[in-house]
């Protein structure tokens, strides 16, 4: 009897080992497919620049190993905290702001800060439940909170921790705990960017948990910010005039390059225009007055146009004080009309200096003369951008002949059309 019930405690404690060896294996197994998940999201992360497929990449690794259920990333432009504090009426002596108080200032306050926002990410989310959370003002108030705290916001239960208007939102969403974590810049602190998951259980975290287990992943989305700032930096200080901030001549040419393409393979949009435009007496302004107010002309010219035209547009600094501009799927006419806006804010431009102005000197205008030519899908004209620039360039002298502030292009019917600009 006394036998038996030995061999029946070993038994049990065998299968209990065995369970617990089981066990072991499955957490092993676990651990190494998550470091494998890990390895591979970082491997890939270094060797791109997009930040929305980082993120994309980090949140599936959270939807599988955490159980989120959605999230997104807030990335902020490198912004001027002191001025932020100063036009919110905020400061960092103050007690922390109450769900209604941080409520009420993200309302007041939601146009300066979507200026903040560099880039949003959105996982997981349907078009319309992104397009509910962006009316709800929910994004406005939860960046705010994490730009002035500056620590991870942890609710593990909605129900027992939030207001009822938050638990009303919480329930649509589905959500029964979140989480905002803050990725801060070492140099001084500011938010770089926001990190939000949503759960539909509640949770048991602590700040030590968040630290440990994401820890990581806020340093890999800091460090492909910074990375991603750089090469874009690179890029521009390779793509663009520094003076004007307009594109270089190869860049423009590149994107003429492929608006013809699809031009002639019949591709929206079915037109082109390209437009030569020069500044009328620049040599005056570095004459007279120096070259520093002939760098403050081209930089008032520079903000006139860029606030003139489309995003689709493309301007670039040709050379000197001449520049090109592609304007796809615009007319002749459309094109005047992008021309009449800019020399309108021109109008009101003095680029005299101060001493000169006091000294009562006559105001000096900025004019320009510019060329124009349209082309179709039906009828390219041009092999190349050279030869398109050359059309533009002898329309653009035309301009000039005939007295300047003007802009000239060819008629449909035949000849050629000078108009003079506002």
């Amino acid at each position: 009897m006394k036998a038996s019930s030995q061999r029946k405690e070993l038994k049990e404690e065998n299968e209990q080992l065995r369970d617990e060896l089981r066990a072991l294996r499955a957490a092993l197994s676990r651990e190494r497919r998550d470091q494998r998940s890990k390895l591979g999201l970082f491997d890939r992360a270094i060797s791109t620049n997009d930040l929305r497929r980082v993120g994309e990449d980090m949140y599936r690794h959270f939807f599988r190993e955490f159980g989120v259920l959605r999230g997104d990333i807030t990335i902020l432009t490198d912004y001027d905290e002191r001025s932020f504090y100063d036009t919110i009426g905020w400061t960092p002596k103050q007690p922390p702001l109450t769900g209604t108080e941080l409520q009420k200032l993200a309302r007041k306050h939601q146009a300066l800060l979507n200026t903040l926002i560099e880039e949003q990410i959105f996982i997981g989310y349907t078009r319309e439940e992104e397009a509910h959370i962006r009316r709800s003002h929910m994004m406005e108030q939860s960046m705010l909170e994490c730009m002035l705290a500056k620590k991870p916001r942890i609710v593990n239960d909605v129900f027992a921790e939030l207001t009822p208007a938050e638990q009303e939102e919480a329930r649509a969403q589905q959500t029964k705990a979140w989480v905002n974590l803050v990725v801060l810049n070492p140099e001084n602190s500011k938010l770089l960017a926001k990190m939000h998951m949503s759960f539909k259980t509640a949770k048991k975290y602590t700040a030590a948990q968040l630290a440990k287990e994401l820890g990581p992943f806020e340093n890999l989305l800091r460090h492909r910010i910074f990375h991603t700032r750089d090469f874009k930096r690179v890029k521009y200080l390779s793509e663009c005039d520094n003076l004007t901030g307009f594109h270089l001549r190869p860049v423009v040419a590149g994107r003429f390059d492929h608006l013809i393409y699809g031009l002639k393979k019949k591709q929206k949009p079915e037109r082109l225009s390209l437009v030569m435009m020069d500044l009328d007496y620049f040599k005056r302004f570095n004459d007279k007055y120096g070259h520093d107010v002939g760098d403050l002309v081209l930089k008032t010219f520079s903000s006139a146009v860029q606030a003139s035209i489309r995003s689709s547009d493309m301007v670039g600094r040709y050379g000197g004080e001449e520049f090109v501009l592609l304007l796809p799927g615009a007319r002749a006419k459309d094109v005047l009309v992008v021309l009449d806006r800019i020399s309108s804010r021109l109008s009101g431009a003095n680029c005299l200096p101060k001493a000169q102005r006091s000294a009562g000197a006559q105001e000096e205008h900025i004019r320009f003369s510019a060329g124009i030519v349209t082309l179709t899908s039906a009828n390219p004209k041009f092999a190349n951008f050279d030869e398109a620039i050359k059309a533009a360039d002898d329309l653009l002298l035309h301009s000039k002949r005939t007295g300047r502030n003007r802009c000239s292009f060819h008629r449909s019917s035949g000849g050629i059309k000078v108009k003079k600009l506002a």
